[in-house]
């Protein structure tokens, strides 16, 4: 039998068990149970915590540290829905007694207890060489150009001296979309329509699917790492549907 020798200290940031281990020791590997992250709990006042879905072990990890784990997350009091848990490799995790979870699952049924919103602007000013660029290159439509132009007039009394190529830019906005962190609770704040007149591309095309940007979650391929290959991603690509499956009718029409 092989000698292991550990080398380093025992972190102390986490205080608790691995998930793998809580799992694997109840009856329906949990379902129902709910579940502490102790660093989540001492950073925030709300109720943070996790309501077992199903949890599925990771053959292939011979320590238990890991598994794949199902959850309906409560964090700082928002429910954020069944999710999968990405970080059970932590060892900071504790089993709720069934009194403590009763009162957990109270406190997040109040939404008093919930973090409030945190509004976060989405429009920034242009960059001047862009908005130089778009300028001299005429992309810009004249009504935004108008608007701009006014906004400028109504702002130049900085004392700073500003060049040319500064003063083209002034007035002129981007739409800047606040990426998916439901953790964060960040709410875009819509532009006003004395902003929107003066952003390109039009607000209406940038902001056609949302201000926040999510994760694209239903993609055909994604990268993976092997154990026999260290250092090396292996592109994954997943069978399409093929027309048939989805418009058989226009495969073989019905006469």
């Amino acid at each position: 039998m092989s000698r292991i020798q550990y080398v380093g200290r025992q972190s102390q940031h986490f205080f608790g068990k691995y998930l793998s281990e809580i799992v694997r020791n109840l009856k329906d590997r949990g379902r129902g149970r709910v579940l502490i992250k102790e660093t989540e709990a001492a950073n925030y006042s709300e109720p943070c915590f996790y309501v077992i879905d199903h949890a599925i072990p990771v053959m292939s990890d011979k320590t238990h540290v890991r598994c794949r784990l199902w959850a309906r997350r409560v964090f700082r009091g928002r429910d954020l829905g069944v999710c999968q848990i990405l970080r059970t490799h932590e060892p900071d995790w504790r089993l709720a007694h069934p009194d403590e979870a009763e009162r957990l699952l109270q406190a997040a049924s109040d939404p008093r207890n919930a973090a409030p919103d945190v509004p976060v602007r989405c429009v920034a000013p242009m960059p001047p060489l862009l908005a130089v660029y778009l300028r001299r290159r005429g992309s810009l439509p004249p009504e935004v150009l108008k608007k701009a132009d006014a906004a400028a007039a109504a702002l130049s009394t900085s004392e700073h001296p500003r060049t040319a190529e500064q003063k083209e830019a002034d007035g002129l906005l981007l739409l800047t979309k606040i990426p998916w962190n439901p953790e964060l609770c960040q709410v875009p704040v819509v532009p006003s329509e004395e902003e929107q007149g003066r952003i390109h591309p039009p607000c209406a095309v940038a902001s056609s699917d949302d201000l926040i940007v999510k994760p694209n979650l239903d993609r055909d391929k994604y990268y993976i790492r092997r154990s026999d290959a260290p250092g090396l991603y292996w592109k994954v690509i997943l069978e399409q549907k093929s027309l048939s499956s989805e418009n058989p009718s226009e495969v073989n029409p019905i006469k």
